[in-house]
């Protein structure tokens, strides 16, 4: 197990989570009721009613990449994940790299998911003008220090903390999924789209739909399962339990959203649904069961971005803390509380970057406008990461690859097609990003570049000296 921790200084606290509570907090991460809520008016005009399609599809990419992370965790246990592995097994320059986009990916994936909980709140307690601004600030402050402060004190706080409102969130959505089931498939009542064979086409109804397009969509709604890996060193058999939580967490997404898609898009016309495009779900849920049950949506989303926006919190805070303990980044991201045992500085510093972030994006429209134009290519940075990783586990086990029929398929070819489907589903979303997105993608990396001449040639870290070296596959 790779922990160069040094001296006497305190590591991150180990067996504390059990498998469990690490599927817990990856589903959390990936926020099935607010990833929803933000993709499912883009996802059903994009297939046509097929979108149940397009995450089978999804799942099964994910799955191959979850299963590379699990692989090549069996064989380095480190809080950094990709970075660590990619730096060993191909080039330490290619992991410094894809450290920066994990970061980046999870520091504006942070910031995305507790915009949305102003609103939410509002609607949850009546409020008839949603857009308040100081509404939104304040909730989002309160909320967000909440979420910040359990993040900080404790990871087995923050596995019971998940624990508490994951529970509530999911009864709340599969009610729903009941509801639309009798609503839409049974009762078939006025209003709603009666569900047909084309759902299950690729190019769903009328063939106006798209698989890619779907897919496209579909990666946001997975973003985040690797969570489970930046947790390996502090979950019970960090060799084994991690990459197990990932592929469970994957596999119960994948079900989890195709069921939530298939049940609940039927309950009101295309066009109808592309109107409310930003407040699909709980439209909805408003079309299935009216006022004021409606509001009961609106908390799953609330909890769900409570969820998500903790799950993230402590992602980025290890991610970040393994950097600096490699001197990548600076030092005070690497400090270990010694009371919590947990990068209690990185928490807070991006914790109240989050919160300033929010204060600036409400009350700032320049600062709205170009977030909302970088937080676009966050999908594509998860995509673009996730592919390398899964090319790397091949890369890494080239040396018993074609030892055997089962390598051939399990370290061979499963991981290159998860990741060749992926890098496909990135480059597509970059060929349709608007030119300022695209710049803001160029950027990431440019600054990404930056930073490694300074951790290469300022603080001489010793993590780019690493040799590229082939991995030895431990029993799965």
């Amino acid at each position: 197990m790779t922990n160069p921790s040094s001296g006497a200084s305190p590591g991150l606290q180990p067996g504390a989570i059990k498998v469990w509570e690490s599927v817990l907090i990856s589903i959390a991460s990936s926020a099935p009721g607010q990833a929803t809520a933000v993709s499912l008016g883009l996802l059903i005009p994009a297939t046509a009613y097929a979108g149940g399609l397009s995450i089978m599809a999804t799942t099964a990419a994910m799955l191959a990449i979850a299963w590379s992370y699990h692989r090549l965790n069996m064989w380095d246990q480190n809080a950094g994940g990709a970075y660590v592995w990619v730096g060993r097994a191909v080039s330490p320059y290619l992991g410094y790299l894809v450290g920066c986009v994990m970061l980046a990916g999870y520091i504006l994936g942070t910031v995305s998911d507790i915009l949305p909980i102003g609103p939410s709140i509002l609607t949850l307690f009546g409020f008839a003008d949603v857009s308040n601004p100081w509404g939104e600030v304040i909730s989002a402050t309160i909320l967000g220090g909440i979420t910040m402060v359990y993040a900080i004190i404790g990871i087995q706080l923050t596995a019971r903390f998940q624990t508490i409102i994951s529970a509530i969130e999911h009864v709340i959505l599969i009610s729903f999924c009941c509801i639309g089931v009798y609503v839409v498939f049974i009762l078939k009542r006025e209003g709603t789209v009666t569900p047909s064979w084309a759902w299950l086409m690729p190019s769903g109804v009328g063939g106006g739909g798209s698989l890619v397009a779907g897919m496209i969509v579909a990666v946001y709604l997975f973003t985040g399962w690797d969570t489970s890996i930046y947790l390996n060193e502090e979950t019970e058999k960090p060799e084994l339990n991690p990459g197990k939580a990932a592929l469970w967490s994957v596999g119960i997404l994948g079900v989890y959203y195709t069921v939530l898609v298939v049940t609940l898009q039927g309950a009101a016309p295309l066009a109808a649904i592309s109107q409310h495009q930003d407040s699909a779900l709980i439209f909805i849920a408003h079309q299935l069961v009216g006022s004021p049950w409606d509001k009961v949506m609106a908390l799953a989303i609330v909890l769900s971005i409570l969820g998500t926006t903790q799950a993230f919190l402590v992602g980025a805070a290890r991610i970040s803390f393994a950097m600096a303990r490699d001197k990548l980044l600076p030092r005070v991201l690497g400090e270990i509380s010694p009371k919590y045992r947990t990068p209690a500085k990185a928490t807070i510093i991006f914790g109240l970057a989050m919160i300033v972030a929010t204060w600036l994006y409400v009350f700032l429209s320049s600062v709205a406008g170009a977030f909302d134009t970088v937080v676009s290519v966050v999908g594509i940075m998860f995509a673009l990461f996730y592919a390398v990783t899964g090319f790397t586990a091949t890369w890494a086990f080239r040396a018993t690859v074609a030892a055997s029929f089962g390598n051939l398929i399990s370290l061979g070819l499963v991981p290159m097609l998860g990741a060749v489907t992926l890098l496909a589903i990135a480059l597509a979303s970059i060929r349709d990003l608007e030119p300022a997105a695209l710049w803001s993608l160029i950027g990431i990396i440019a600054l990404s570049c930056v930073m490694m001449v300074i951790a290469r040639f300022g603080a001489g870290a010793a993590f780019f000296r690493t040799r590229a070296q082939s991995a030895v596959p431990q029993r799965a």
